[in-house]
């Protein structure tokens, strides 16, 4: 589920994630993820978070009014998994035509180091 979902880095799982992208997010995203009808997917801003919880939970539930359809129907946690990794393992690959950024910079939460 999206409350437990870790990100994959794998070789095999980020390519079952690009296979996944190529097949059903390209007409709304771009081959290289930078952005058309729907938003750039490159840059470090994001309108739900940033995080693969983040990311996995708009995959699944989509975002209705904004014409991103929910994927929970037609893809399998693992996959919606995969493709969230992918699109996490894209980050700063800067691609041509990119759209301009949407939303919050997300910073990841950084575990502070206890005090001794």
């Amino acid at each position: 589920s999206e409350t437990n979902v870790t990100l994959l880095t794998d070789e095999a799982g980020i390519s079952k994630g690009k296979e996944i992208f190529t097949a059903n997010c390209v007409a709304c995203h771009g081959a290289a993820l930078e952005g058309g009808v729907g938003p750039n997917l490159t840059d470090v801003y994001w309108l739900h978070g940033g995080g693969i919880q983040d990311v996995f939970k708009v995959v699944k539930y989509g975002v209705p009014e904004k014409g991103m359809i929910a994927w929970q129907a037609t893809l399998k946690p693992n996959e919606i998994q995969a493709v969230s990794s992918y699109i996490l393992s894209m980050q700063g690959t800067n691609p041509a035509n990119a759209k301009e950024p949407q939303g919050e910079e997300y910073k990841p939460a950084v575990a502070v180091a206890e005090q001794l």
